[in-house]
C-alpha cells in the first residue's frame, strides 16, 4: 500500500532467502528458484504455504499477497535475499534477481486499488448462485444471495465476500450497514423498502465498487 501511494514503479521485498521456491529451499534441496511470475495462481499459494502441506517458507505467503496487490496497481515486484552484495544495486539495474512479478499491463484505477488494499471489517458468505454470478459474469451482489454475515460494520465499509466453502470471492464498499442486511438477506431487491422502510438502491455490493479475487 506504501508503494501505491508512492506511485513506485518497483517494490523490492527482501528476505531470508533467494525468493519464492518450488518448495522450502532450507528443507528441500530439489527446491527450485521461481524467477519470474506472471500470474499469481493457487499453485503459487500452496509452494508459498498458504496451505496445510507443510511447504511453506514463513513469510512468503504474506509477500505475495503484497505482489499480488502491488501487481493489480501496476507495480513490479521483486522478492530477493537481503543478505546479497549489491542486491539493491542489481534490481534497479535490471539483473535478475530473486523472483520478479510481472506487473499488469492494464493496472486498476486508483479507487478500486484503496478497496483491494482497504481493511476489511466483515465477511459475507453468499450461495452458489451469488458466487457464480460475481466470479464468472460480473454481477453485483444482490440481498437475494446473502447466506451470513460475520460482525458488525457500517453502510460504505469495504467486506469479504466469501463463497459456501470460505473463497475469497471479492471485496468490495457494502450499500448497507449490516443490520439492515440481516433483514433483507435472502430478499428479492424489490422487498428491501418494505422491510427496511428505507433503500439505499437494489444491490448490497455494487460491482463498480467491487474488486473480483482471481
Amino acid at each position: 500500500m506504501v508503494a501505491i501511494l508512492a506511485d513506485a514503479d518497483k517494490l523490492l521485498l527482501l528476505t531470508d532467502i533467494e525468493g519464492l521456491y518450488t518448495a522450502d529451499p532450507r528443507n528441500n534441496p530439489n527446491a527450485q528458484l521461481i524467477t519470474e511470475v506472471h500470474d499469481i495462481n493457487d499453485e503459487l499459494r500452496c509452494m508459498a504455504g498458504d496451505s496445510v502441506t507443510g511447504l511453506g517458507t514463513g513469510g512468503m505467503a504474506t509477500k505475495l499477497q503484497a505482489a499480488g496487490i502491488a501487481g493489480l496497481a501496476g507495480i513490479e515486484v521483486i522478492i530477493a535475499a537481503g543478505d546479497k552484495p549489491n542486491v539493491i544495486a542489481n534490481v534497479l539495474e535490471g539483473l535478475q534477481v530473486g523472483t520478479k512479478f510481472h506487473r499488469l499491463k492494464t493496472p486498476m484505477e486508483n479507487r478500486k486499488r484503496w478497496i483491494f488494499g482497504a481493511p476489511l471489517a466483515v465477511e459475507i458468505v453468499v450461495d452458489e448462485g451469488a458466487a457464480l454470478a460475481i466470479h464468472q459474469k460480473g454481477s453485483s451482489l444482490l440481498p437475494k444471495g446473502i447466506k451470513k454475515i460475520s460482525g458488525n460494520f457500517s453502510r460504505g465499509d469495504v467486506v469479504r465476500i466469501l463463497n459456501l466453502l470460505g473463497k475469497d470471492l471479492a471485496h468490495g464498499v457494502t450499500h448497507y450497514n449490516s443490520d439492515a442486511l440481516r433483514l433483507i438477506a435472502g430478499y428479492h431487491s424489490q422487498e428491501i423498502n418494505r422491510i427496511l422502510g428505507y433503500e439505499y438502491g437494489a444491490v448490497a455490493v455494487h460491482r463498480d465498487d467491487m474488486i473480483v479475487s482471481k
